[in-house]
């Protein structure tokens, strides 16, 4: 689930999504894709015979969402193999239940991105010679390639540049008096004296001469042939455990940057190695009197050499969402009821984690594991209807959901059926911890029958709602709605795990998403059959969504929009807990950002208000005057917090 505004991320894209290798978006479909209903193609695939009694139904959503929710998809993040492996998933479990998938150039894969992908090849090896003739092969535990990184055989002499560092400014350089031209030069990670004692670089942060991007760039400046990173003492002590673990093979790099020469990381132990070897201080050694005197001192390491091969495999990986239709009959099957769910999630964490210090496996059990089993058992269900007179299904597992609702955004530009015979919409994002059988259902005002419908059902099936008027909100619902198409979007609330490595499959409620998709299908009875009167502006706000909350259900007035511009708090935040409201994201340059806020915090009070609710903070941003200090209490885990929060006039 993605706490922004479809609009707003996805003209943030750019921003996001800056890395070495090269993504191209794709453009509109071609005409014949936009097929109408009526000349949907015959299903030619063998429809699996399912039974639906309680038990083989969580039978079949604990398989799937076992599938989606393993390491091996290794979070389903962008491009990555897990995730491809996932869209192949659904799209089989598509046609098994019947649907139509031969859809666009007789697949089911709408793609929207396109993105080189490099990964370690298989035939790699490095040896060290020293001076006096003697070779040893150093093993795939002690070393790696970097993505970076050109390919092919190498044979250099080796050398030893320090930091790898030229700054004017701190009056410091490796490169001084020094010639790495042909040579391979091996690097410390990070900059000297990061206690901050000489008050040069950036102390126990870092400055841009700490970046991989500029060591490389800057050892190609000087001519070098290769680069040999390795880990320095200070930056290891900081790792958790204290551990000399080598860098993963990805490195992001400037969006120009072109490899030019072998880039590698190694371990402390076989760099020291060569260094005893050679006669010289050890890694700890040089390092302490750098951090002491700021006087450099690079030298080559004795005629010692290094030789090998580099492979790194190129391929082109998409991201795509995966349709599946389900052909309407009668007088209704020109019209389509949409039901979706993303199924990406982040990967290895990143920025959008809020545990952004790990680089582990977000395998996103509930985010959004949990909505696209809710669809693919919804699927099996609706391809069971008997009967005629009903509108067509169109069953969308949408990608790059987390990167800003880019895949539902790409769809409603691009539809696979003309968008205004799209009556309905209905989403499932994070289904699976259904507790004290109480469900969050966004949109039940936009269209005049869905309360009804939606209590009629709940009723059935012993569900609570709690309803949120409005068809904005936090997941791919709201890329439909902003076409104006009335909106269902399901959600059973945060947890701990929310966007952490923690959020598995041993948390989901599995009995509860067969409860949710049951309910549902009762309501899809009527979306493809009954009539649908939408409703205009039912509340909700794109501004509210970014700024400061998720739909109270009021438009704010032409005043209130403009001194609420000048009061942008700048936070995506989460449905209130007891403790206050989860601030998932906090923007660059905001004033949230200004006074200290992070993602993950839990904002607590305002000035003398404690903090409850959405509407609560909506009221306390709007009630603050311009260029005054307001105290905000935060909780940051286990400690209590109070920062300064200000508006300029």
């Amino acid at each position: 689930m993605k706490y922004a505004s479809a609009i707003l991320l996805v003209s943030l894209l750019s921003l996001e999504l800056g890395c070495q290798q090269q993504e191209t978006i794709a453009a509109s479909p071609d005409a014949e894709r936009a097929t109408d209903a009526s000349r949907a193609a015959t299903v030619t695939y063998p429809v699996a015979n399912y039974s639906f009694t309680d038990s083989q139904i969580d039978s079949r959503i604990l398989a799937d969402i076992t599938f989606l929710a393993s390491d091996k998809q290794e979070g389903r993040g962008p491009y990555s193999k897990g995730l491809q492996a996932s869209a192949e998933y659904i799209a089989e479990q598509f046609a098994s239940a019947g649907l139509d998938t031969k859809l666009i150039e007789g697949k089911p894969f709408q793609v929207f991105a396109t993105r080189e992908r490099v990964e370690l090849g298989h035939n790699n090896h490095l040896t060290l010679k020293s001076a006096d003739g003697k070779s040893r092969a150093v093993t795939g535990d002690d070393y790696r390639p970097l993505s970076p990184s050109t390919v092919g055989a190498i044979d250099l002499p080796l050398a030893y540049a320090g930091y790898g560092i030229t700054s004017p400014r701190d009056g410091y350089d490796d490169y001084a008096q020094f010639d790495v031209a042909g040579k391979a030069v091996i690097l410390l990670r990070h900059e000297p004296d990061q206690a901050g004692s000489t008050q040069k670089f950036a102390g126990s942060g870092n400055s841009k001469f700490a970046y991989l991007s500029t060591k490389i760039v800057n050892a190609i400046e000087h001519d070098a042939a290769a680069v040999i990173f390795v880990s320095d003492e200070a930056g290891i002590k900081k790792e958790k455990g204290a551990e000399d673990k080598l860098l993963s093979f990805q490195i992001r790099m400037p969006k120009e940057f072109e490899p030019k020469i072998p880039i590698f990381h190694m371990k402390r132990s076989v760099v020291d190695a060569l260094l005893k070897e050679a006669d010289k201080p050890s890694l700890s050694e040089w390092e302490a009197s750098v951090d002491k005197s700021l006087q450099p001192s690079s030298f080559d390491l004795g005629g010692a050499r290094v030789t090998g091969e580099v492979e790194i495999e190129t391929s082109d990986r998409t991201q795509q969402n995966v349709l599946g239709v389900l052909p309407g009959k009668g007088k209704l099957a020109s019209e389509v009821v949409v039901v979706g769910a993303h199924y990406d999630h982040l990967g290895y964490g990143g920025s959008g984690s809020l545990a952004p210090w790990t680089r582990e496996i977000h395998n996103g059990a509930d985010d959004n594991a949990s909505g696209t089993v809710a669809l693919l058992e919804t699927v099996r269900q609706c391809a069971a209807w008997k009967g005629t007179d009903r509108r067509t299904m169109l069953f969308i597992a949408f990608g790059a959901e987390e990167q800003g609702l880019i895949g539902s955004e790409y769809y409603v530009r691009h539809p696979l059926f003309a968008i205004e015979n799209t009556v309905a919409m209905l989403n499932y994002d994070m289904v699976g911890r259904l507790r004290k059988d109480r469900l969050t259902v966004y949109g039940h005002n936009t269209a005049e029958e869905f309360e009804q419908w939606i209590d009629e059902a709940a009723a059935k099936h012993a569900i609570t709602i709690n309803k949120v008027p409005g068809g904005y909100g936090p997941s791919d619902h709201a890329s439909f709605y902003g076409r104006g198409i009335p909106v269902m979007h399901d959600f059973t609330g945060f947890h701990s795990q929310y966007h952490r490595p923690s959020d598995d499959v041993e948390h989901i409620n599995v009995p509860g998403i067969r409860q949710i998709v049951a309910m549902n299908v009762d309501i899809l009875q009527h979306l493809v059959k009954d009539k649908i009167v939408p409703i205009k502006n039912a509340g909700g706000s794109m501004l509210d969504l970014y700024f400061g909350g998720i739909g109270s259900g009021g438009q704010p007035d032409n005043e209130e929009k403009k001194e609420g511009g000048k009061r942008a708090l700048g936070v995506q935040v989460g449905d209130p807990q007891p403790a206050g409201i989860p601030i998932i994201k906090v923007t660059q340059g905001s004033a949230a950002e200004k006074a200290g806020l992070r993602g993950g915090d839990i904002l607590a009070g305002w000035g003398k208000t404690k903090i409850t609710s959405l509407d609560e903070l909506r009221a306390a941003v709007r009630a603050t005057q311009l260029d005054q200090k307001i105290p905000v209490r935060i909780m940051r885990g286990m400690l209590e917090l109070e920062l300064e929060v200000e508006f300029p006039e």
